[in-house]
């Protein structure tokens, strides 16, 4: 019996080993138990492998390249995370990963490169970059200088107390994108808002409207099912519970509606968002943008 169980479990091995390309894991939690034993960052590559003209462009133009080969597993654990339009190319729990990632790193399009330290927390995010794989190596080994001075202006942070404390902290993170911050940062963040609790370093007031923002997408796609006059009530029951919005936070919440309406189902709901976007500050760009939008549905409307 052990013979057939063996062969088995090694095609289920091979087969796992073939998802990904050549030197390239699928499994998440692999790479990063991988890359925290190999003290290595992680370099994980949102791509459509069999549909997105752009990735595989960059694989062809820089990741199928020898330089690349030799030279990135030194400093990164490579991950694929796939997103194939033939269903049958992938595992199911493959697939429910990526998703799940997709969301966690807010993935918008494709390619989408992430480099993350060994527990998985970004520090950086790119694409595709013309010049070959030479350049792009160079332009990675620049991404992977932030990481440095966030570590460094981190450690600093260890030896301080009270505001400096948070000062240090502060200059870590400004290395950083400000999107990857909102989103994997918030104990960071936290850290910083109890050190600094009258928020003297405006943080809280910078960070605290992008986190925001990105909870409210989050709710906002679970109404999508149930109508534009259900996504519409959900954002309006947001904005009440976050007083600290401006106007102009308030616009770009509200236009963030716009992404789960239907039309023409939707269309009067769009026409009612886009008169109270404007309502708020015509004078803003979200306020001329609404106007503009405001008319093309008024025509439907029309129709």
């Amino acid at each position: 019996m052990k013979t057939p169980i063996i062969a088995v479990l090694s095609a289920v091995a091979l087969a796992s080993s073939s998802l990904a390309s050549e030197g390239w894991l699928v499994d998440f939690e692999k790479a990063k138990a991988q890359a925290a034993a190999e003290k290595k960052d992680l370099l994980l590559d949102f791509t459509g492998s069999d549909w997105c003209s752009w990735c595989i462009r960059l694989r062809k133009e820089v990741f199928d390249e020898d330089a690349f080969k030799k030279a990135a597993p030194g400093q990164f654990v490579l991950v694929e995370l796939d997103f194939p339009q033939d269903a049958s190319k992938q595992p199911e729990t493959v697939r429910k990963q990526n998703e799940a990632l997709r969301d966690a790193f807010g993935i918008e399009g494709y390619p989408s490169i992430v480099l993350a330290d060994a527990s998985g927390r970004p520090y950086a995010q790119t694409g595709y970059q013309k010049g070959g794989a030479s350049a792009y190596l160079k332009h990675l080994e620049e991404l992977r200088g932030k990481v440095k001075l966030r570590d460094a202006a981190f450690k600093r942070a260890e030896g301080e107390v009270g505001l400096e404390k948070a000062k240090a902290l502060q200059e870590g993170l400004d290395e950083l994108p400000e999107s990857l911050v909102a989103a994997h940062y918030k104990a960071t963040l936290q850290q910083i808002r109890s050190l600094d609790p009258a928020d003297t370093l405006g943080m809280d007031a910078k960070f605290g409207a992008m986190q925001a923002m990105r909870l409210l997408g989050g709710l906002l796609k679970t109404k999508q099912e149930a109508g534009g006059e259900a996504v519409r009530a959900e954002a309006d029951r947001f904005l009440t519970e976050y007083p600290k919005f401006g106007p102009r936070q308030k616009q770009q919440a509200l236009m963030e509606v716009l992404k789960y309406l239907m039309p023409p189902k939707d269309n009067r709901v769009a026409l009612k968002l886009m008169e109270d976007v404007k309502a708020l500050d015509p004078a803003s760009e979200e306020g001329k943008v609404a106007e503009q939008i405001r008319g093309r549905v008024e025509k439907m409307l029309v129709k």
